[in-house]
Formats: structure tokens, C-alpha cells, sequence
């Protein structure tokens, strides 16, 4: 793929810049959109970081067209496609970035940038690091990347940027609705809900209580106070800890429900009590819409039926939880958990898990959940594998990209290998008789 003019060290470089550089791209575009409730709370978290505030809605799409953004300019990096445009872009984007993951490992606002969402975690100068050497290699590519050939050429470049975005929005889409097609967090299906060896080191917290407008935090050795005396629960926080070890607990599990007061953990209660357990999980319970209420309540008569125990586990202060009691009656018991913890374990507000014997079984979105096909036993096992297949799925539809971009990489060197066998038999052609050594001269 030599151009003429162009030296082979400038050649090789380009290329490793490309490869790095997109498949960077590619990676961190790819992880962002199998998780996309993962990148809206990421996106949620900088903006609380700048003290900035949006519209639920708005953040959202902020955060689809991030990682499809990311991933279109990995892919046209790495097969030389839009080698003008597609530089440029790449620029743009280091250039909001890199001053961005400066100041995050400057001022540390939050735990990591989530570059590559939850399935590798960088610390903040390493992610700053990174973007420069990501810099200096999209400063060289504006200058040498249009030097160098493609490997989809113009004429077929509209359908690799048709059929990229249609992957990305598929992929994002189904993590969405239901769950991540590849759970990169620590309750992936099939492991234990509550891990008996992170008991002992499991995170600590103060609560939250406020009186007559003021809000006061107790430590966990304190007494908590009364809510029969004016006090009323606001929130439990976990306590920071910077240290190498805490860090490295944050790949752990460190679910645990509490009472609605928040002063006692009940989590190995439940699970000891019951071993089905079924999980209807509101991370925000002030955004849970009323019009859920049915289904919940719909879904709650299936656990009974099936002698298995549904219990709300919410976030939300005192006054949150008895506003939607008294709205939605509930007869299944509510508790409270960390609504970050409620966030590893499933995503969607609700979400639902089912628990057997301490072992996730299966978990989805409330709204993603075709509760008639579960009450069903002859579609029941059915819906259970639908709601498992997102690896199954996943793998299929990368196959699928992955054969139409080399479909259309072959298309588009057909042309370059054709003009050069023709060009060496038109020089065999130019061979006259005179040329040709006979034998028997």
C-alpha cells in the first residue's frame, strides 16, 4: 500500500498510528455502546462534577452519539476511510478530551473516566496519558494519512458508514432495553449475587438524617436516631477511601440491602430465608413513573404463584419511599441498598433480578420483561434464554460486521490487484519474436 513520494518509514509509521488509533477508537466506542446505562451515569457524573445539569433525555443522547462518534472514527482511522475528514474529527475529539482527562487527574472529581466503560479500568493519569500519546499520533495522521491508500476506497466508503452505525445502534440499543450484550461488572449471570469472601471488607457508610431542614451524618458505630422523634433518613454514603486496596475493592461485590431506616444490613437475612428471590430494583425511585405500578404489581401475582418472594430494594429517602407506598400500595416489602450498588447489579430503573440459592439466574429492564411468556411454563424457559443470549447475540452480529468490512475491503483492492495483472501481462505481451532465445540458434 505504498504511495509514490512516500518513504517506507513514513509509510510504517502512518500505519501503526492508524492501527493504534483506531482500534483505540474502535475498543473504547465498542464498550461504551454494550453498556449505554453505564455511559449515561458516566456522563451524569462529569456534568455533577461541573456543577452542570441536564434533562434526563438530553444526557442520554449526549451519550449515544459519544461512543458512535468514537467508533465510526476508529473504524475510518484504522481502513484509511475519509483520510481527510476523518483525521480532522479525530483531532476535534483529542482536543475536547485531553484537557478534560487532564483535569480529572488533576482534581480527581471522579473514581475513573471511564474511557473503556467498566470493562478496563484506567486510573485518571494513566487515562491522560494515554490521550496524549493518542494525540501526538492523530497530529501525525492530518498530515501523512492522506498519503497512504485506503482500504475501503470512496466509491464504497457510504456503505461501511451505513452499515458501522447500523451495528453500534443495534448493539447500544439491545443494552438499553435489556441488558449489556457483555456484563463487564462483577453480577454477571450465573455468579453469586452476594460474595461471602467480601463480607468481612465490605465498604463502610454514614447516614444521612435531617430535622427542621438541617441535615446531620452518624457514623456506623453511632446510635441513629428516632424517626418517631422528627428525624427523617435522606441517604447512606459510602466513605472514600484512596488507598491502593480500596481501589481495588471497587471491582468487587458490595450489594447489601438495608432496612427502609437504613441502620441494618438484612442482606444475608433475606437470602438465608428464602432461595428464590426475586429483585424489582429502582436505583431512583423519584424518576420511577406511576404508570410501572401495574406491571409491578402483574409481575409480584407470577412470584407468588411460583413460591418465590419479590421484594423491592430502592434508593430514596424516607419521604421518596412512603410517597410511592402510598401511591402504589405495594404488598411486597421494600428496603433500601446504595443506589451505585443497585447500578452493578442491573441496569434500568426498574430492573428486575432473579435470585436462586444466591446465584443470579436471570435479570432485565421492567419494561423489556414479557411477564405473560414467564407466567407461561411452555415459553417460560424461552424468555429465560432471550433474556441470557446477549453474548450469543453479540458474538453473531461482530461476525456479521466483521465479514461485511472485509467483503468490502476486497472490493475495493479487486480494482489495484486486477491493474496489476494486467500491467505484468501486457509486459509479457511486449516480448517480440526477436526477443525470444530459440534452442536450436
Amino acid at each position: 500500500m505504498l504511495k509514490k513520494g512516500v518513504e517506507p518509514i513514513y509509510l510504517l509509521i502512518t500505519w501503526l498510528c492508524r492501527i493504534i488509533f483506531g482500534s483505540v477508537f474502535i475498543f473504547s466506542g465498542f464498550v461504551k455502546a454494550v453498556d449505554p446505562w453505564g455511559t449515561y451515569y458516566k456522563v451524569n457524573e462529569y456534568l455533577e462534577a461541573m456543577g452542570m445539569h441536564f434533562v434526563p433525555g438530553l444526557v442520554l443522547t449526549f451519550a449515544f452519539a459519544l461512543f458512535s462518534l468514537e467508533f465510526l472514527i476508529g473504524v475510518f482511522i484504522l481502513l484509511g476511510c475519509y483520510r481527510r475528514g476523518a483525521p480532522v474529527m479525530g483531532t476535534i475529539f483529542m482536543a475536547i478530551m485531553l484537557p478534560l482527562t487532564l483535569w480529572i487527574a488533576i482534581k480527581d472529581p471522579v473514581p475513573d473516566c471511564g474511557c473503556f466503560g467498566d470493562a478496563l479500568i484506567l486510573s485518571n493519569w494513566a487515562t491522560f496519558w494515554k490521550n496524549m500519546a493518542l494525540t501526538a499520533m492523530i497530529i501525525w495522521l492530518l498530515k501523512f494519512d492522506k498519503k497512504t491508500y485506503a482500504l475501503v476506497g470512496p466509491a464504497l466508503q457510504w456503505v461501511l458508514f451505513i452499515v458501522s452505525i447500523g451495528f453500534i445502534l443495534m448493539i447500544s440499543i439491545r443494552g438499553y432495553v435489556r441488558q449489556p450484550m457483555f456484563d463487564f461488572r462483577p453480577y454477571p449471570v450465573g455468579s453469586e449475587l452476594v460474595s461471602e469472601a467480601n463480607e468481612e471488607d465490605g465498604p463502610h457508610y454514614v447516614f444521612v438524617y435531617a430535622k427542621d431542614g438541617a441535615a446531620k451524618e452518624f457514623g456506623e458505630d453511632d446510635e441513629l436516631p428516632d424517626e418517631d422523634d422528627g428525624w427523617e433518613f435522606i441517604e447512606r454514603k459510602e466513605i472514600p477511601d484512596n488507598s491502593t486496596a480500596d481501589k481495588d475493592k471497587k471491582l468487587n461485590k458490595n450489594f447489601r440491602i438495608w432496612d427502609k431506616s437504613g441502620s441494618q444490613d438484612l442482606t444475608d437475612i433475606l437470602l438465608a430465608m428464602d432461595n428464590k428471590l426475586l429483585l424489582m430494583t429502582m436505583p431512583d425511585l423519584a424518576s420511577v413513573s406511576p404508570a410501572t405500578t401495574w406491571k409491578i404489581n402483574s409481575l409480584y401475582d407470577l412470584a407468588i404463584e411460583n413460591d418465590v418472594r419479590m421484594i423491592g430494594v430502592v434508593s430514596g429517602s424516607s419521604e421518596i419511599i412512603k410517597e410511592w407506598e402510598d401511591l402504589s400500595m405495594p404488598q411486597y416489602d421494600i428496603f433500601i441498598a446504595d443506589d451505585t450498588s443497585i447500578k452493578e447489579v442491573v441496569r434500568g430503573n426498574p430492573g428486575v433480578v432473579y435470585v436462586e440459592d444466591n446465584e443470579i439466574k436471570w435479570k432485565s429492564t421492567l419494561d423489556a420483561l414479557d411477564i405473560e411468556a414467564l407466567a407461561d411454563k411452555k415459553t417460560r424457559t424461552n424468555e429465560v434464554e432471550v433474556m441470557n443470549s446477549g453474548p450469543y447475540r453479540a458474538n453473531v452480529w461482530i461476525s456479521m460486521y466483521v465479514i461485511i468490512t472485509v467483503m468490502l475491503i476486497a472490493l475495493s483492492l479487486l480494482p489495484k490487484l486486477c491493474n496489476v495483472y494486467t500491467s505484468r501481462r501486457a509486459n509479457r505481451l511486449h516480448i517480440t519474436d526477436d526477443d525470444m532465445v530459440h534452442p536450436l540458434e
